[in-house]
């Protein structure tokens, strides 16, 4: 396989075809996970007195503010999924359509493409291959974390047998995991591209993506490695991008937040202010950081996914002749 011949083509496709930038952007505002922070117990004692000393009303509103807020979380979280194998299903599809027509689909015609049973096949794939996965490597940290279980014997040498037991087993399941992550994230992509592009069901489609890449081992580590370096480059080349989005943001939300603070500060007094300043700047900086970023990182994802369906296409025309 050329692979520089792909990674030109798959170049070529990014830069004319612009309909697929709006599914790249889908991808990079989806692929994320947020995390969250916590308070010390301190914290968590004097919420709770203060919750004691709330009229039961309040508590209520509080109770049923929470909920709703646990659902549209939950709803956003839901909505991100299905955006997401949607998108990834509408690039398959687009880029193999136009490496067969040459033509060029709208994003309308591009969301018809991927709103299919493909992107829900794309959903079961990934549960049948990402929970049996996760629960053997829960089993396996626990069971390096198990030798830490001598300290309840309260002898202090087999405590210290059970620390480096468990140091000494930890290693070997962390570097298990980092490769069988790279493994599986590799054939995954041939899982996808077998379902969407043959139109395989769940176990037919990880048949044939295994099938691909095992006659193919040399031509997909190497593709793997070339894409694996310029993960790399692009995040080297986007920090100093970052850095000037940070300034920008930051100075552009900062003067918003201190005109909107200073014009209400002018008819009222206290917290207002503030929260009029908060309220109007942090959605700017927000807004000014993570729309350039996700516009960047999308046109980065329709590469690699592009990429990544053109080395399917070529090593399936080995075999056999796509129609």
């Amino acid at each position: 396989m050329n692979h520089t011949k792909v990674l030109k083509q798959a170049w070529r496709t990014v830069w004319n075809y612009r309909a697929l930038w709006i599914f790249g952007f889908i991808l990079a505002l989806t692929a994320g996970g947020g995390g969250g922070g916590g308070g010390g117990g301190g914290s968590s004692t004097n919420w709770g007195y203060s919750l004691e000393r709330l009229p039961p009303r309040a508590v209520n509103t509080l109770i049923a503010i929470g909920i709703v807020l646990a659902c549209l979380i939950v709803l956003l979280i839901i909505v991100g999924a299905i955006a997401r194998y949607v998108a990834t299903t509408a690039l398959i599809r687009m880029v193999d359509d136009h490496e067969e027509t040459g033509q060029k689909r709208s994003v309308r015609q591009g969301f018809r493409m991927g709103w299919s049973r493909s992107s829900f096949r794309l959903f079961l794939i990934q549960l049948v291959i990402g929970l049996p996965t996760a629960v053997a490597f829960i089993l396996l940290f626990a069971l390096a974390l198990a030798p830490l279980l001598l300290w309840t014997t309260k002898a202090r040498a087999a405590g210290v047998i059970g620390t480096v037991a468990t140091v000494g087993l930890f290693i070997p399941v962390i570097l298990l995991a980092i490769v069988v992550g790279v493994v599986l994230s590799v054939l995954m992509k041939f899982f996808w591209r077998a379902c969407v592009l043959e139109e395989l069901g769940v176990t037919e489609a990880i048949r044939q993506g295994y099938a691909v890449v095992r006659q193919n081992l040399k031509d997909v580590g190497l593709m793997w490695l070339i894409t694996a370096g310029l993960r790399i480059g692009w995040a080297i080349a986007m920090i100093p991008v970052v850095l000037l989005l940070l300034v920008v943001s930051g100075a552009l939300g900062g003067l918003l937040a201190l005109l909107a603070g200073g014009l209400t500060g002018l008819a009222f007094e206290g917290a207002a202010p503030w929260i009029v300043g908060g309220v109007v700047g942090i959605p700017v900086f927000i807004l000014v950081l993570v729309a350039p970023l996700s516009f960047l990182g999308g046109l980065f994802e329709v590469f690699l996914s592009s990429t990544w369906t053109l080395t399917y296409r070529e090593l399936r025309a080995k075999e056999v002749p796509i129609a």
